[in-house]
C-alpha cells in the first residue's frame, strides 16, 4: 500500500530506525505493509520527535499529533504537531483594559491569557500569533498581524479565527475582507455584529479578482466549480443548462466537506471528509464537460 508522508516541519523521517529522507509539505511515499508494524519516526531540528506504528489501527484512529487522510490509491499521514524543546516564558505583549489584562506569551506553545473578573482563561494559539497586537472593541479581545485575526470573549471562548487582508471595526461592527484560497482569486468582504458574547456574520459578498468573472482559466473549471461550492459562491454558473435546474439536487448529492483536492486529472477532484479525531477521508468526483460547461458529475 501506498503510504504518504508529509509534517507541518521540516523533518528527518525514520522508518524502523532506517533513513528515509526529509518530509515537510509535500508528500514523499513507500509501498509499505500495514501489517508489517513500521515504527515511523519525524524528527525536526528544534522540537521532540513524533512517532508511531503504522498498523491497521490507522484507518480509523489516528496517532496523537498526526492528521490521517484515506486515499484511493493509499493512506497519507501528515505529521502537525510537534512538542517544543524550549519551554522557557516568553511574554510578547501585554495590555490592560479596566480590570482585564490580556498577555500573549509562549511557553511551549504560544498562549493568550486573559484576567478579568470572570476569572482566568487560558487560549492556545498558532505560533504565528506570537508577533501579534492585542486591541479592545466592544468589550471583546482582538489578537491580529499582518494577515490573521482572532477574536475572544472575556471568558476565553474564540468568536473568530480567520486569515484576512485587512479589518476594521465601526460602532459595532466588524468589516473583514478574507482571502480565498481558490482558482479565481476570490475575495469574501464580510461583516459582522459585535457584542460582548457574540460576533454574528450579517453579510458576506464574494469579489472575484479577474476581470470576466463567468470565465474559468483552462483546466480548473472542475476545480472552480467544486470550490464555489465549498464557500458559498455562484457554482451554478459552471454548470450547462440542463444542470442548473438540478443545482439543489447536486448540493444534496456532493453533501458537506472540508476542502476541495485537486488530482493528477482535470476533470476529476478530491473533497474532503471529516469522519473521526484528525482522521479524514477523500471521496473522488468527475465531471464532465462540453462547450466549457459540466453536464454531468459522477462519483
Amino acid at each position: 500500500m501506498k503510504i504518504y508522508f508529509l509534517s507541518s516541519l521540516p523533518c528527518a523521517l525514520t522508518l524502523n530506525g532506517a533513513y528515509f529522507g526529509l518530509t515537510d509539505r509535500f508528500e514523499r511515499f513507500a509501498d509499505i505493509a500495514l501489517t508489517d508494524r513500521i515504527f515511523v519516526q519525524f524528527s525536526p531540528q528544534n522540537a521532540l520527535p513524533n512517532g508511531f506504528f503504522l498498523t491497521e489501527d490507522i484507518r480509523f484512529h489516528s496517532p496523537e499529533g498526526v492528521e490521517v487522510y484515506l486515499l484511493k490509491d493509499g493512506i497519507a499521514v501528515y505529521a502537525r504537531d510537534f512538542t517544543p524543546i524550549d519551554f522557557a516564558l516568553k511574554t510578547h505583549a501585554q495590555k490592560r483594559f479596566d480590570s482585564l489584562l490580556v498577555t500573549l506569551f509562549t511557553q511551549g506553545a504560544t498562549q493568550l491569557s486573559i484576567e478579568s473578573e470572570h476569572g482566568f482563561f487560558v487560549q492556545t494559539l498558532p505560533a504565528a500569533f506570537s508577533q501579534a497586537q492585542i486591541g479592545f472593541f466592544c468589550e471583546l479581545i482582538f489578537i491580529h498581524t499582518q494577515n490573521a485575526l482572532a477574536i475572544f470573549t472575556q471568558t476565553g471562548d474564540m468568536l473568530f479565527h480567520e486569515q484576512i487582508l485587512d479589518f476594521n471595526v465601526e460602532n459595532d461592527e466588524l468589516f473583514v475582507r478574507i482571502p480565498l484560497s481558490d482558482s479565481l482569486g476570490r475575495v469574501a468582504e464580510c461583516t459582522y455584529s459585535l457584542s460582548e458574547d457574540a460576533c454574528a456574520r450579517t453579510a458576506c459578498v464574494l469579489k472575484q479578482a479577474r476581470e470576466r468573472a463567468n470565465v474559468c482559466p483552462d483546466g480548473l473549471l472542475c476545480f472552480a466549480f467544486f470550490e464555489s461550492v465549498l464557500i458559498g459562491g455562484d457554482y451554478a454558473q459552471f454548470l450547462s443548462e440542463q444542470l442548473q435546474s438540478r443545482a439543489q439536487e447536486i448540493l444534496q448529492f456532493l453533501g458537506e466537506f472540508l476542502w476541495v483536492v485537486p488530482t493528477d486529472k482535470e476533470n476529476e477532484c478530491g473533497l474532503v471528509r471529516k469522519i473521526g479525531e484528525r482522521l479524514f477521508s477523500l471521496d473522488y468526483y468527475t465531471v464532465e464537460i462540453q462547450d466549457g460547461k459540466i453536464t454531468d458529475i459522477k462519483n
